[in-house]
């Protein structure tokens, strides 16, 4: 009980205060936003609470009705936690491409985006992951110079070697 009463306390705080545009701005938190933030990810992580966070935050913001002043405050409350989960995960050591890699998925569930930083931490360390990353990024290069529209399917007529033709299979 005492984990939902806390949680509930600080995503009512960072709803609340966000929603009347008092966001931090710069090395300025009067009102403790990153330490509730924070808070909020400790609790929901180490007790790996299978919460989403987006559904919580848009309650809150319905909870609140029309004393809300901000219409943006449940992204941007949302926005903000996630600029916390990096800001943590830093302080722990992790990689900031580890991390970017995570948020760039957008995940809304604390104890999925833990998993799936430590997914990705392992991954890194296994042989294969850098020339998968390499191939990815060759592939990605030569995606970016493509000025016509992709086709969706592939002519398999087109495909000489067997490498290839098992890639379509």
């Amino acid at each position: 009980i005492s984990c939902s009463v806390a949680i509930a306390d600080k995503l009512d705080t960072l709803v609340g205060i966000f929603g009347i545009g008092q966001a931090p701005k710069g090395d300025k938190d009067p009102f403790a936003l990153r330490r509730a933030a924070i808070g909020l990810l400790r609790i929901v992580v180490e007790k790996t609470l299978p919460l989403d966070l987006q559904p919580l935050i848009d309650a809150s913001v319905t909870l609140f009705g029309d004393k809300l002043t901000n219409a943006d405050a449940a992204e941007q409350v949302f926005e903000f936690v996630q600029g916390r989960f990096r800001a943590w995960y830093q302080e722990q050591g992790v990689d900031v491409d580890v991390i970017q890699s995570v948020l760039a998925r957008r995940p809304s569930r604390p104890a999925d985006f833990d998993a799936r930083i430590k997914a990705v931490q392992h991954f890194k360390t296994l042989e294969a992951a850098q020339a998968l990353a390499a191939a990815n990024k060759r592939v990605a290069n030569i995606l970016a110079k493509v000025e016509e529209p992709l086709q969706e399917k592939v002519d398999a007529a087109l495909l000489k070697e067997s490498s290839e033709q098992a890639l379509l299979t």
